[in-house]
């Protein structure tokens, strides 16, 4: 019988927690550690309370840790096949909710830009509702890809008839009176029986520690920022330094086998060691293996473009290709950057942080984008939430900066091991 009773809270505790309803996007680790670990732990918690006032019968600590061992993967495994279903049939085109977006203001554009990017998601802007332009007119959301706008807010009703609209993102107006025309497109919405998903206007700022007041019938809104001065950071780069020591040891045998290789591949060192901005803003010496021949490389100027006003981080094959044989494996295999465990082990870098660039850049981008200082914050890591995103390589600096501010805002020991878990999966994955 207990077992029956332990079954239905741990499940009614997910429930109660919001596990089971839809979020647009969220980290599938990060669902299992607020979720599955706390209503596991609540429904042992109330099972043994339960049979103890019932029956005044306390079961072994070793029968109460099996069963929540047990629990948790029982449950951490239909989540994530749940999941994994759900974000299949959605890239397939199945169950996709299809919205307009309000508003054709940059927040609009990057909110399709991402939408459109991320079809297992399930939320497909099909266009733009807004006054200011002409329905013809076609507002960019993506590098080769455009969403139309197809009408005004006069227009809603027959737009969501006519496209099958099932959702609407809200972004804002322009013009006389826009805050009421947005309140009454909202409510209409509603009306239809629309899901409807706000973007606030300060979207940088507002991180999973805000919290919501009211006064009277006002919400108002508290801005907490991350304390990275906090003991929690200071206890997440003793637990990384430790973890790194141990990762040079555990993988001694592969880092000499690698060195060897890289010695036998051309004259040169086998550690490269090239000058990174860390935490707030000093330097220090990354190391990576060799994977290009010693000799002299030709002038950066024969490098793809990757200037903040083309938008293109450096990073890559810049110039020349002098990658040995051994390199080209080593890069493609990310294996080069296994030696950072060294970094890691002495403090200059951590697991899990922003990756850390070049001097002579930092002081560029740093004039050039807004809030690209932002991410020295914390120490640079092997790893990022940008990274993990496929911002790797020569991709855009401002998003990058972007993923790494938002890592930074809602940084959580639980965030730290999606995006290692995440990093395991794609750390083999071919790239240049």
């Amino acid at each position: 019988m207990w077992h029956v009773v332990f079954g239905f809270v741990a499940v009614g505790t997910m429930a109660a927690r919001g596990a089971y309803a839809r979020r647009v996007e969220d980290s599938l680790v990060v669902v299992l550690a607020r979720h599955v670990l706390v209503s596991a732990l609540i429904a042992t918690m109330a099972t043994v309370t339960g049979r103890a006032l019932i029956e005044n019968e306390v079961a072994p600590a070793r029968n109460l840790v099996v069963v929540f061992i047990v629990a948790t993967a029982a449950l951490s495994v239909s989540r994530i096949a749940f999941t994994m279903y759900d974000r299949r049939r959605y890239a397939e085109g199945g169950a996709t909710t299809r919205a307009l977006v309000v508003g054709t203001g940059p927040d609009a554009r990057r909110a399709a830009h991402r939408l459109l990017r991320r079809p297992n998601i399930g939320l497909m802007p099909i266009g733009y509702v807004d006054d200011e332009h002409r329905p013809e007119h076609v507002v960019a959301s993506d590098e080769g890809r455009a969403l139309p706008i197809l009408g005004g807010v006069d227009d809603f009703d027959r737009l969501v008839a006519q496209h099958r609209i099932d959702a609407l993102i809200v972004t804002y107006l322009t013009g006389v009176n826009a805050g009421y025309r947005l309140s009454e497109l909202v409510a209409r919405a509603h009306e239809l029986r629309l899901t409807v998903f706000l973007i606030p206007r300060l979207p940088e700022v507002v991180n999973t520690r805000s919290r919501r007041h009211r006064v009277g019938t006002l919400p108002i809104d508290e801005l907490r920022p991350v304390d990275t001065r906090s003991g929690l950071f200071r206890v997440k780069y003793f637990v990384d330094r430790v973890l790194g020591s141990l990762g040079v040891v555990a993988l001694a045998p592969v880092l000499l086998t690698l060195a060897l290789l890289v010695r036998a591949s051309s004259p040169g060192p086998v550690l490269y060691r090239q000058r990174r901005v860390g935490l707030d803003g000093r330097e220090f010496d990354i190391l990576k293996f060799r994977s290009m021949r010693a000799e002299a490389p030709k002038p950066l100027s024969a490098a793809p473009e990757w200037t903040p006003e083309t938008g293109m981080a450096p990073g890559g094959v810049e110039g020349e290709d002098r990658r040995t044989s051994i390199g080209k494996f080593l890069r493609s295999s990310n294996l080069d950057e296994l030696p950072q465990l060294i970094n890691i082990a002495k403090g200059d870098m951590c697991l899990v942080g922003p990756r850390p660039e070049r001097p002579e850049f930092v002081e560029r981008f740093a004039r050039e984008l807004h809030m690209y200082d932002a991410r020295h914050r914390v120490k640079a890591g092997l790893t990022g939430w940008a990274q993990v995103h496929g911002l790797r390589g020569q991709t855009s600096i401002a998003e990058r900066a972007e993923w790494d501010n938002y890592y930074i805002e809602n940084w959580s020991f639980a965030l730290d091991i999606a995006i290692i878990v995440r990093t395991v999966k794609t750390f083999f994955q071919t790239s240049e």
